[in-house]
């Protein structure tokens, strides 16, 4: 105890020494300065045609069409990393994200006990095509219990992240990165939930609606452009860069 209380001192004694000074006020203005001009930028981004479906043109709807007593569960993976920052938040809690812990398969799962602890609110689950392969058998739990959600599939017939891995830091040299599914909205419908299919922008807000408006579990496969993958740890690599 006496060796804990010399090295307690010790460390108060230097901590004291420390000219440390935070200027919150100047960071909180430099954030909301940036915050802003993304905003900006965001919206004025080039969404792409019609058809393939472009992942920020599918997220451009999605803010336009999403109530906003929302609550949006994402997954692992790039696509809903970028969904973090290309959605809006409302009425809090209502971002519900595994962060970097690789849970795939997370947000429906999520989704369904979002929608249990709170009935009231909309809840909307983003995935991609291989994590809601992971746990698509919970529409039987979801229909037997009424659990009515929306997940929205992001389907690029792909694990997204690690094919970006293998485009960007091995030569295009895929190795089990293609994914061949069934339809999912088919598949809801056979458990007994609703199910939407979307290949064009144009789609979407409609069928975002009607699938919320069912009051009833529903998915909505979504054809996301194959080629658009997106590696963001560009650093993972390093190691392997010939100097």
């Amino acid at each position: 105890m006496q060796m804990l209380r010399l090295q307690l001192n010790s460390f108060t004694k230097r901590l004291k020494k420390q000219r440390i000074k935070l200027n919150v006020k100047d960071w909180t203005n430099s954030y909301l300065k940036e915050r802003k001009e993304y905003l900006i930028n965001r919206n004025k981004e080039n969404l792409g045609s019609n058809f393939p479906i472009q992942p920020k043109g599918l997220f451009k709807q999605l803010r336009k069409v999403l109530p906003r007593n929302s609550a949006i569960t994402l997954d692992a993976g790039t696509l809903c990393l970028q969904a973090t920052d290309a959605l809006e938040y409302y009425d809090p809690p209502s971002l519900f994200t595994p962060l970097d812990f690789g849970l795939v398969g997370f947000s429906f799962a999520c989704g369904l006990g979002v929608k249990v602890a709170k009935p009231k609110k909309t809840v909307v689950s983003l995935m991609g095509d291989g994590g809601f392969g992971m746990t698509i058998s919970e529409l039987s739990t979801a229909v037997e219990y009424g659990i009515n959600t929306t997940t929205i599939v992001m389907n690029n017939q792909s694990w997204g992240a690690e094919k970006a891995y293998q485009k960007d830091f091995f030569g295009k040299r895929y190795l089990g990165a293609d994914i061949t599914s069934p339809s999912f909205d088919k598949v809801a419908e056979l458990y007994g939930a609703k199910g939407f299919k979307v290949k064009k922008i144009s789609e979407i807000s409609e069928a975002v609606r009607a699938a919320i408006k069912s009051n009833k579990p529903s998915v909505i496969d979504v054809d996301v452009d194959p080629k658009a993958l997106y590696s963001f740890r560009r650093d993972s690599f390093k190691h392997r860069v010939k100097k």
